[in-house]
């Protein structure tokens, strides 16, 4: 900052700096509330589908099944926010909003069995399933997951409405207890 530079400029840009280092801080919160919620969804959703496909369907054994579940663990920490984003933006890109149900439908359907099926696939090969056994589950998982791509999508919806009154609630604590500076960590003053 210029020495000329008046006061009152100063202390109004520092502010600005200040409050643009609070506005990247509470976007960051939000966006890993947000992925927190697409993980959850992804984790909690796959965990009971595929258990009861894998051991009723597939006969895989239990602990099968269990080693899936297992091995699907870091999968679904990688990809469930990619395919939120990926069903957001498959959304988009066929110009589907939440009035048009029959869309909803079939934009879910469509995003869940494009992202999934080839994901359950390199699944079942670490957890030693045949080859076999893994046709038979994925055509039948094609079906399956054509069939719960909107039950996943309304479950992903609830997980993400949750995540935002949590951040409601998180910035209504923040609004309450005053904005904290993000390098400091001491309350701002006007």
């Amino acid at each position: 900052a210029s020495l000329e530079e008046p006061v009152h400029r100063r202390a109004r840009r520092g502010r600005s700096a200040l409050t643009d280092g609070t506005v990247r801080r509470s976007e960051r919160r939000d966006r890993l509330v947000m992925a927190a919620a697409d993980i959850t969804a992804m984790m909690i959703f796959s965990t009971a589908l595929c258990m009861m496909i894998e051991i009723f369907i597939a006969r895989l054994t239990f602990f099968q099944s269990v080693q899936a579940r297992i091995a699907a663990i870091p999968v679904n920490l990688i990809t469930g926010r990619p395919y939120g984003w990926f069903r957001d933006r498959l959304f988009t890109f066929l110009g589907i909003d939440r009035t048009m149900p029959l869309k909803m439908i079939g934009g879910d359907t469509l995003a869940f069995v494009i992202f999934q099926v080839p994901l359950y696939v390199i699944v079942l090969l670490f957890a030693g399933a045949t080859w076999k056994q893994i046709a038979v589950s994925s055509a039948f998982m094609s079906l399956i997951f054509s069939l719960a791509g909107r039950p996943y999508g309304i479950f992903l919806d609830l997980c993400r409405n949750l995540a935002r009154r949590v951040l409601m609630s998180l910035r209504d604590r923040d609004t309450v207890s005053g904005e904290l500076l993000p390098e400091t960590g001491e309350e701002e003053t006007p």
